[in-house]
């Protein structure tokens, strides 16, 4: 065990008491692989370095946080170097296998599943427990091959342009899927991190609504929550399911030995002071990953990010509330339509740069690509469907940017882009295929 004391002045910052934290173990990395064996012999060295830096060894290289790691270590070294801008990792939240392959294909060093996104997509209804594991499972799974099969194609946006020889293999992004609460008790949550983990997430969200959930921003204070021991209880309750699943993260071959992230959704409802303290028990258990949704300002993510080890990985989510970048954006109360103005502000949406230079690890936008489709869809369907002044005839041509108007420009009723039917076939994989059926033909 590693003795972490947080130093005093946290105290005078957060009102929050101060104590010593015991650090859990973390796995082992003995194993009777002779190829292990030699990466056990600098693991011990390694893991002397890296301590420093984070709080938790280097996973084995077939566990599927291994990539997760590698990407938050260098880039805390690359921060501390001054080699680049201070920035923290930028995550989008896809919601399909189409999402994560094009976010992939153009480079995006990791990834997040959204429930909301998934809720959305594949059901068309509000984040707010209505999916289920199953659904999760075959998403994240989608997802995760989706996003390796991108990996092999052309420098630029991954995707093939020439003869198959000109192609090159780019990191597969890791992806962090979302287990909302874990779905129920003990039993439920051992299976979600077995189902999530089999599938190929390099890490897990566990959050402290009570079920069934209600996405925190919608929700507002009207969120429903855990209490503080029942959500200490779930993180743990997860850990303990993965460490009893995958071991030290070889026994499962090339998936396994996801990171946990403990989140809590408890601001509005609770308040900041217990936002921090729920942080801090998860911190405590051991969760490789913690986050509060939904604070208020950047003073609050400034004291957070304070009052947790430095080493912990840390992550801001958010919500672009509106197309106005100019603007900030205050949270509305669900039910009421109020708009509270809490800590004497509005509540800021910060850049991938500004998180990082509040020490955070991981930027997510974790809606912002469904926020695109979703805009897309629309003007489509308005443009697709377009009717007389009056609302009652259809007189659109059905064509895109019809009347010899380009689809997007100034005079179209439409101001998206709209992907040709060549890049459509190429996106989704068919020059893949057309060289698997010339090197493999089979009938």
């Amino acid at each position: 065990y590693t003795i972490v004391i947080r130093p005093s002045s946290v105290a005078t910052t957060t009102g929050i008491t101060t104590r010593s934290r015991i650090m859990p173990p973390r796995f082992s990395q003995k194993s009777p692989n002779n190829n292990s064996e030699r990466h056990d012999a600098t693991a011990d060295t390694n893991d002397d370095a890296n301590s420093k830096i984070m709080t938790m060894p280097e996973p084995p290289p077939t566990s599927s946080s291994h990539s997760l790691y590698h990407l938050i270590l260098q880039n805390r070294i690359a921060n501390e170097r001054k080699q680049t801008t201070t920035t923290a990792i930028p995550l989008a939240g896809i919601h399909d296998a189409l999402s994560a392959k094009i976010f992939a294909q153009h480079g995006a060093p990791a990834l997040f599943l959204s429930g909301f996104g998934v809720s959305a997509s594949l059901l068309g209804v509000p984040d707010a427990g209505t999916t289920n594991l199953v659904e999760m499972e075959m998403i994240t799974r989608r997802a995760c091959e989706a996003v390796r099969r991108a990996g092999a194609g052309t420098a630029g946006s991954g995707i093939r342009t020439g003869s198959s020889s000109g192609r090159h293999h780019r990191p597969t992004p890791p992806i962090i899927a979302d287990g909302d609460t874990g779905y129920g008790g003990s039993a439920n949550v051992l299976r979600t991190v077995s189902a999530l983990g089999n599938a190929g997430a390099a890490a897990i969200t566990i959050e402290d609504q009570k079920f069934p959930k209600k996405c925190t921003v919608a929700a507002g204070s009207e969120v429903r929550i855990a209490s503080r021991e029942e959500a200490a209880a779930r993180v743990k309750c997860a850990l303990g399911a993965r460490d009893s699943l995958y071991g030290d993260g070889r026994n499962r071959g090339g998936a396994g030995y996801p990171w946990i992230a403990g989140r809590t959704d408890c601001r509005m409802a609770c308040g900041f002071d217990e936002a921090v303290e729920r942080c801090l028990r998860f911190e405590e258990a051991g969760a490789e990953i913690v986050y509060a949704e939904n604070l208020q300002s950047r003073d609050e993510y400034e004291r957070l990010r304070r009052a947790l080890d430095s080493r912990t990985v840390t992550m801001i989510a958010q919500v672009q509330e509106t197309t106005n970048t100019k603007t900030t954006t205050k949270t509305t109360n669900a039910g009421s339509g109020s708009t509270e103005d809490l800590g004497g502000g509005s509540k800021p949406l910060l850049t991938v740069q500004e998180i990082g230079e509040m020490g955070y690890d991981l930027a997510l936008f974790g809606v912002t690509p469904l926020q695109c489709v979703v805009g897309a869809l629309e003007s489509t369907a308005r443009d697709f469907l377009r009717r007389d002044e009056r609302g009652e005839a259809l007189v659109g041509s059905g064509i895109i940017g019809g009347d010899g108007e380009e689809f997007g420009s100034s005079s179209s009723s439409s101001s998206i882009a709209m992907a040709d039917f060549a890049t459509l076939k190429r996106v989704v994989g068919f020059d893949e295929l057309a060289d698997f059926e010339t090197n493999f033909p089979c009938t």
